[in-house]
């Protein structure tokens, strides 16, 4: 019987400078784990590694032999992973309109493609490890997203379905592969989602964002360090048999109407 990790103690966070992946690796450095830091965003992911002694692997997340450099140096650092967090993500404008087909490329390159090379080149190390992989997606994930959001809603699903996949190929192998998929979060991503609104009908995007959450249960969107726990948990013995496992973390919104709870 393999030993299961309490909590990790190495952990490769993709997407780290951004407003979910900084508080992720805020969280997983005050539980005493080591944490690799890669965006492609030099400048701050290096302040943040500055700041919670890590280190700094800033990369395109989009290029898969810049991510398998990435990966290798992490566990060189740290003579092996025991976790990988994909939080990677960006929101760019893509409908079926033939002019923003560049934002269709750009939307799964960044936001499906990047996660599959981090989990992929990791894959070997956390063998080692019996270690995890959390894969953040999105409500746009299981949902919709909205107006001019095709490539991100698209690529948000497809994060799920290679959760799934992985559990199912590596669990018996000692991986546990799970997903998130959180609702509207303050981080600058979201305001980017929300600036959509704010723009439509003349309001402050803190209006904005009272209005996009008036129908969801929790009635607000979510702080970025309440999403961070839930990937403190999902990789830690307490979810031990928790593998595959989509986790909503929306405040609710998902059991209303799609429609009404993220674009009002």
């Amino acid at each position: 019987m393999s030993t299961k990790i309490d909590r990790p103690q190495t952990v490769l966070i993709s997407g780290a400078a951004g407003g979910l992946g900084s508080a992720v690796a805020r969280r997983f450095a005050a539980d005493g784990a080591r944490v690799a830091l890669s965006d492609i965003n030099a400048a701050q992911v290096a302040e943040l590694a500055n700041e919670l002694g890590g280190i700094a692997l800033p990369a395109d997340g989009t290029d898969r032999g810049a991510v398998r450099e990435v990966v290798e140096d992490a566990a060189s650092a740290f003579g092996g992973l025991e976790a990988v967090i994909g939080v990677q993500g960006a929101q760019v404008k893509s409908t079926t309109n033939p002019s923003s087909n560049d934002g269709w490329d750009k939307s799964l390159a960044v936001n499906l493609n990047g996660q599959f090379y981090f989990a992929a080149e990791a894959i070997p190390h956390l063998l080692k490890s019996q270690g995890s992989i959390v894969l953040v997606s999105s409500s746009a994930g299981i949902l919709s997203g909205p107006p001019g959001a095709l490539g991100y809603t698209a690529a948000k699903h497809g994060v799920v379905g290679l959760a799934r996949w992985l559990a199912r190929e590596y669990g018996p192998r000692g991986i546990r592969t799970n997903c998130i998929t959180p609702g509207w979060i303050r981080t600058p991503l979201g305001d980017g989602g929300m600036e959509y609104i704010a723009e439509r009908d003349g309001i402050t995007l803190d209006e904005a964002y009272e209005r996009t959450t008036a129908l969801v249960p929790m009635r607000r969107a979510a702080h970025p360090g309440e999403i961070a726990s839930v990937c403190a948990f999902l990789v830690s013995s307490d979810a031990s048999m928790v593998n595959g496992h989509v986790l909503v973390a929306d405040g609710g919104a998902a059991v209303v109407d799609s429609s009404t709870a993220f674009f009002n």
